[in-house]
């Protein structure tokens, strides 16, 4: 007997790209998931907001925040102000939205509660898992995104178990996780999803083609931003790391007014 095979069948399936969901970045064990919200709202708020100049000043940025404070229903007064003051003069000397970010020598004065938490550590348990998001470990972006949001869980639960961090430290740490979950998802539907149809799609693709894994940089810039931006008084995690993967994101776009 003869039989006959279809070349077509030979071929390999291209794997479908999907829209990570809410439901799907959530972890409702995290008490401050909310925040990972408020910094996806954040995102979209901004760019529809934003008059496309070239330059961006704390008197736009302070304005966006109030309307968007507004929009939530939160209270946006002298004390959100003063916070975002502070938050902005830490983002300048961390130098969030330029060529590369860093920890200035006082950053552990400023911040001695996460000095651990933001700066690289083999030894320290938690830190997040950006690799997981580079192309090279294969499969698509929503796989990837996944894989990292599900890790990301993990670490949520040995964060609240820990017996050796502070509560200040469990904190930021888990404000932390919860931006960097809704982060991926969000930059992953933006990039292969939403595409052309998102305010920071082109800015997005010129950047990832320029770099290893500009998803892995914009994330991290969302995490230091919400474990910093939930330390500081009057501001939110959530708000707060949304601006700083935006100026991450959209470094060469627009010129930031603290570079």
């Amino acid at each position: 007997m003869f039989t006959s095979c279809d070349k077509t069948d030979e071929m390999p399936v291209e794997q479908q790209e999907r829209e990570i969901s809410n439901a799907q970045m959530q972890n409702s064990k995290n008490p401050y998931d909310k925040e990972g919200e408020l910094h996806n709202a954040f995102l979209d708020y901004f760019i529809a907001k934003a008059d496309g100049s070239k330059e961006m000043n704390r008197e736009k940025m302070l304005k966006i925040y109030a309307d968007f404070y507004a929009s939530q229903k939160m209270e946006f007064g002298e004390a959100q102000i003063n916070g975002y003051e502070e938050l902005f003069n830490a983002y300048s000397e961390m130098n969030i939205g330029g060529s590369s970010s860093n920890f200035p020598p006082q950053f552990c004065r400023w911040f001695p509660v996460i000095c651990d938490i933001l700066t690289p550590s083999p030894t320290f348990p938690y830190l997040l898992p950006l690799g997981l998001l580079n192309e090279n470990n294969g499969g698509t972006s929503t796989d990837r995104a996944l894989k990292f949001i599900d890790v990301v869980k993990e670490n949520e639960v040995k964060i609240t178990a820990s017996k050796e961090l502070s509560e200040e430290q469990k904190k930021a740490l888990l404000n932390q996780h919860a931006i960097a979950r809704y982060s991926a998802g969000y930059w992953h539907n933006v990039s292969a999803i939403q595409q052309s149809n998102s305010g920071y799609y082109d800015a997005f693709q010129e950047a990832e083609a320029a770099k290893v894994c500009h998803t892995c940089d914009v994330v991290g810039a969302d995490a230091a931003g919400a474990a910093v931006g939930a330390l500081v008084g009057g501001v939110g995690a959530g708000p707060g790391a949304g601006i700083a993967s935006g100026a991450a994101l959209l470094e060469k776009a627009w010129n930031w007014f603290w570079n």
